[in-house]
């Protein structure tokens, strides 16, 4: 089971100390950014972190909270992330699985209405020196199809510009853009509600590549193990997390944007950005005392690439639908916002691997990975040195790389005798004396 908010989530982390409460002043620009930083980058990364006092806010900010395996499975109210996998298998088993979200009255995401909202009295970041300014790093970006009426949540990056004026970059194709377009060619205002500090399970869902049927909302309903909760936005028919730390409304005017800046990004160097979608802040809304969530993003490891190792523990079952001679995956954190994935297959038949390759590439969530090398199943073929060192052994250049569109694959499974390979036979120890090693560990002197 999840959680219902924010809150229960960081209720479980103090409880089991993995979260730091600093009580110290600190300033949301740069110095946050540089502990949570410092945090991430320690044994295990780090703790969860709640600045109680942020200058010039009254409002505390909670970063570094998935920053490490154990707290992103705390997090989805799990034993461990592979246990992400059985429940995607369930649910794909049967999608009636996952509840419908429902509509609550008087939500905690609006016990406070500001009139006059003013994005700056809030601890947004700015986290690298070069920045353009503050932004939102967590934000659930709500749209809404204006043809068919169906809602959508992206993580879309977020900049503000001042009190009442924000710029959302969409991902291209994604479905705030899509819906974007649609407001654009007809000439409309568009609405959106940004959600800050939601449930766990809600926060990994807006992150995710989804392919029909599966949708945000659901999932994350499954996660927790009850519907989730939302609420109709004041100025707009838009729905958002009824449990929510903060929600601003605003609507995009057509044709209206303006330069984002710059944004230290994962790449450990700065994205230049570009032209963004204007958004015109109408109303803020936010539970007494609200906690803004926020993340850092840099060089790894940071907070989200455990979000994304969720991420690869649920979408896996997926990929088998696509390919089901795949048995594992595993994305290094040192690429694994590129899409660089170690993918583990039980290899039966000559030109397997290629076959694999080509059908990744083709369709799926990691169909435009910079980075794709396909194992044969097995130790130590799921960890980043067990596939370089296999590739270094199975790889024929140039016949084993496919490369496209800036991206490459490496088929770099054992190659059968009809493919060009030779008669092989793996070095293994013998079972009986691995057996009486173990039986006579101690006696050789060794703990």
């Amino acid at each position: 089971m999840g959680y219902r908010d924010l809150r229960g989530f960081l209720a479980a982390l103090r409880s089991t100390g993995e979260l730091t409460t600093v009580e110290a002043e600190v300033d949301a620009e740069l110095e946050v950014a540089a502990i949570t930083d410092r945090q991430s980058k320690l044994a295990a990364g780090g703790k969860g972190l709640l600045f109680r006092r942020v200058r010039g806010t009254p409002h505390p900010v909670a970063t570094n909270l998935f920053g490490s395996p154990s707290r992103m499975a705390t997090a989805l109210g799990v034993e461990s992330l592979a246990e992400l996998t059985r429940l995607m298998e369930r649910l794909i088993a049967d999608p009636a699985a996952a509840p419908a979200p429902r509509t609550v009255a008087d939500p905690p995401c609006q016990e406070v209405v500001e009139e006059f909202p003013e994005l700056g009295s809030y601890p947004f970041l700015k986290s690298w020196p070069a920045d353009g300014g503050r932004f939102i790093t967590l934000p659930l970006v709500f749209t809404r199809d204006p043809e068919s009426g169906a809602g959508n949540v992206g993580m879309y990056r977020v900049r503000l510009f001042d009190g009442q004026t924000a710029g959302i970059r969409w991902k291209p194709g994604s479905g705030g853009f899509q819906h974007h377009r649609k407001y654009l060619a007809a000439g409309a205002a568009m609405p959106v509600a940004i959600a800050v500090g939601v449930d766990p399970a809600l926060t990994l869902a807006a992150s995710l590549p989804l392919p029909e049927p599966f949708d945000e909302l659901t999932l994350a309903g499954f996660l927790n193990g009850e519907p989730l909760e939302m609420a109709r936005c004041l100025t707009s028919e838009l729905l958002v997390p009824a449990r929510a730390e903060l929600v601003i409304e605003g609507r995009i005017e057509p044709g209206e944007s303006r330069a984002e800046g710059r944004f230290g990004n994962h790449t450990g160097t700065y994205d230049e950005g570009e032209q963004v979608p204007l958004l015109r802040v109408t109303r803020i809304t936010h539970r007494r005392d609200p906690i803004c969530q926020a993340t850092v993003v840099g060089p790894p490891p940071m907070e989200d690439c455990y979000l994304a190792k969720a991420a690869e523990r649920l979408l896996l079952p997926l990929l088998r639908e696509i390919c089901p001679e795949i048995v594992d995956i595993s994305m290094p954190l040192e690429g694994i916002f590129h899409g660089c994935a170690v993918v583990a297959i039980e290899k039966s038949e000559a030109g397997q691997g290629r076959r694999v390759l080509e059908a990744l590439r083709r369709e799926g969530w990691l169909k435009k990975g910079k980075l794709l090398v396909v194992v044969d199943a097995g130790e130590p073929a799921g960890t980043l040195s067990g596939a370089f060192w296999q590739a270094l052994n199975a790889v024929r250049f140039p016949e084993d790389l496919v490369a496209s569109d800036g991206c490459l694959g490496v088929d770099a499974t054992r190659k059968f005798p009809e493919e060009g390979g030779g008669r092989f036979q793996e070095l293994r120890q013998d079972p009986a004396v691995l057996a009486q090693v173990e039986a006579r560990w101690r006696e050789y002197g060794f703990e």
